[in-house]
């Protein structure tokens, strides 16, 4: 199956795809890093769920990949399809956690 060239814009579309990806990926290390500082108010389970929660979402992503490439998608499509649960699970987690806000003084 014959693939359309990527164009430029294509190619900035997943950089700023990616660029979403790290900028939601690093409010929600800042949060968590301040809920283990006492700052922020996050679950008790919090480090474990950073834990868990990677293997599921690769295994998505792995998997999207690999049904893509079973498709016969171009490279970049592997790549969207990589991504978009990488970044729906990061936006989801910064969502959740920013949501419950700064620890109240004295909680």
């Amino acid at each position: 199956m014959p693939h359309r060239p990527a164009t430029p814009f294509d190619l900035a579309a997943a950089g700023f795809r990616a660029a979403h990806l790290w900028i939601e990926a690093g409010g929600v290390v800042a949060m968590r890093a301040m809920g283990g500082a006492g700052l922020w108010n996050t679950p008790f389970d919090e480090h474990w769920r950073m834990v868990a929660e990677k293997h599921a979402a690769f295994l998505d992503a792995s998997s999207r990949m690999m049904q893509a490439a079973a498709d016969g998608h171009a490279p970049l499509r592997l790549w969207e399809a990589g991504i978009a649960p990488l970044d729906a699970a990061a936006t989801d987690n910064r969502q959740r956690l920013a949501a419950r806000g700064l620890r109240k003084p004295g909680l």
